[in-house]
């Protein structure tokens, strides 16, 4: 099935069958290049735009695609695992890893798909990817985002592992050695190698623990496989800033300003296309799509839209991204965007202090499941639950909606949470999977589970009444 168009609307002809269930369609499969390599990739979303997105690394497409879902409410992302990536061939000979390759795989999906022109979303190494496929196909291109890609010319050199203190790169060194070593648990290594080197991307070590992307969902062989690097020795001592004078599509630029690749980079790669927008990203790294949800995902889809995001970004807030007309679209969307209200209701009225305000948007019954302790249930005990995170240090709430699925009268959301104390800094990093039902023909709350993604116990988990309290 090559033809892109065709297969969602098969996607949709099914779920239509399936009338009892709303979620995002999904598809995933192999394509075969002209050299026999077989690329694997994933369709997620039921936009009218197809985004084609080049990962970083190269690692593979599962390192990005969970943190990008909230664009498939509106636009179809087509992810592909790299050469030598992810779940795609295994590959050791450099001749066929080369940026020439990469830039021959991207034409083989545009061809593949139908697809007359590209939206190309990049991130790090997929920017330049990006890149150079622009370059040599300038007539193909429809837009391009480049998320914190790496630079566009040699001169910068990039040391991801500087963020580093010493005592987590002696563990990073250590989990290495194990990780190469052919353990007996290849997945558990290369967690616990990538959970230090990935510290090297992120504002603070915390902060790491807000992705919800695995550089590990991949083929051991691609992951352990040193020669994928070859990409950047192929490029040799390459410049792209002055191959994109034929482009004249709408390129959009965002950049965390904490990342290793100094600004000076982004604002080249902004100098060197026609019609481009730089965004800076305050206090956000080398995944703004993860540090700053609000930012990112607001310019894109202003950005899709053909409209210039501008400072009004920054002032962004809330559980999600809801465009006009969400709430006449497809039933996806209806339902998500009726959901991120009631999501931003509650965090305004916690965030004010507000307990009973905020307990009444649950049903009366409704049950709050937090770790370390056993449920509330009713909105009495809510209200006391959200008054004593407060007492245990918890000024403020953001939570991000991720991903909706909807069965009959229930409605299940999945997304991130962020707790911060009185100074702002990050008290909890967690997850929360909230159960809907449909009451008088609105959503109501129905169930609240939490569960934290810190590596230790979060302050927020200590309770006061096993605190020896001095007299």
């Amino acid at each position: 099935m090559k033809n892109l168009s065709l297969l969602i609307m098969l996607l949709f002809g099914f779920q239509a069958v399936q009338a009892q269930t709303v979620k995002l369609p999904s598809l995933e499969g192999y394509i075969q290049t002209a050299d026999s390599v077989q690329l694997f990739y994933t369709i997620q979303g039921e936009g009218k735009d197809t985004i084609v997105v080049v990962h970083g690394g190269p690692h593979n497409s599962g390192s990005i695609s969970p943190d990008l879902t909230p664009l498939a409410a509106h636009h179809t992302l087509l992810y592909y695992d790299q050469r030598a990536a992810g779940f795609s061939s295994f590959l050791s000979d450099t001749s066929k890893l080369g940026i020439d390759d990469h830039v021959a795989d991207l034409e083989t999906i545009r061809k593949h798909f139908h697809l007359q022109k590209l939206n190309l979303l990049g991130h790090s190494t997929g920017g330049v990817i990006a890149g150079f496929y622009a370059a040599a196909n300038p007539e193909k291109i429809k837009s391009i985002i480049l998320v914190n890609s790496m630079p566009a010319k040699t001169e910068w050199r990039i040391n991801f592992t500087s963020k580093l203190d010493s005592v987590s790169s002696l563990i990073k060194n250590q989990n290495a050695k194990i990780l190469y070593s052919s353990p007996s648990d290849t997945l558990k290594a290369c967690w616990d190698y990538y959970a230090l080197d990935g510290r090297g991307f992120f504002p603070t070590p915390q902060d790491v623990r807000r992705t919800w992307g695995d550089v590990c969902n991949s083929k051991m062989s691609n992951t352990l496989n040193p020669n994928k690097w070859h990409i950047y020795a192929s490029m040799g001592n390459y410049d792209l800033t002055d191959k994109f004078a034929a482009i004249s599509a709408p390129v959009l630029i965002i950049a965390g300003d904490d990342d290793e690749i100094p600004m000076a980079s982004f604002e080249q790669w902004k100098n060197s296309f026609q019609n481009s927008t730089l965004i800076q990203v305050p206090g956000s790294a080398h995944f703004p799509h993860v540090d700053a949800p609000n930012v990112f995902f607001t310019a894109v889809e202003l950005f899709l839209q053909g409209k210039t995001p501008d400072d009004s970004i920054f002032d962004v807030s809330g559980a999600g991204v809801v465009l006009p007309g969400d709430d006449m679209g497809t039933p996806y969307q209806q339902a998500r965007a009726a959901i991120i209200q009631v999501e931003n209701e509650v965090v305004k009225f916690v965030n004010k202090g507000d307990w009973e305000s905020a307990a009444g948007i649950y049903a009366s019954d409704a049950s709050i499941m937090s770790p370390g302790a056993p449920p509330v249930t009713g909105r009495q005990a809510i209200a006391s639950f959200w008054h004593t995170a407060a007492i245990r240090g918890m000024k403020s709430l953001e939570l991000q909606l991720m991903d909706i699925e909807l069965s009959g009268e229930l409605l299940f959301g999945r997304g991130k949470s962020v707790i911060r104390d009185d100074q702002n800094k990050i008290i909890d990093i967690g997850k929360f999977i909230a159960i809907y039902k449909k009451i008088n023909n609105q959503w109501v709350l129905y169930t609240d589970i939490w569960n934290s993604s810190l590596e230790t116990r979060s302050p927020m988990a200590e309770p006061d009444y096993l605190i020896l309290k001095q007299e």
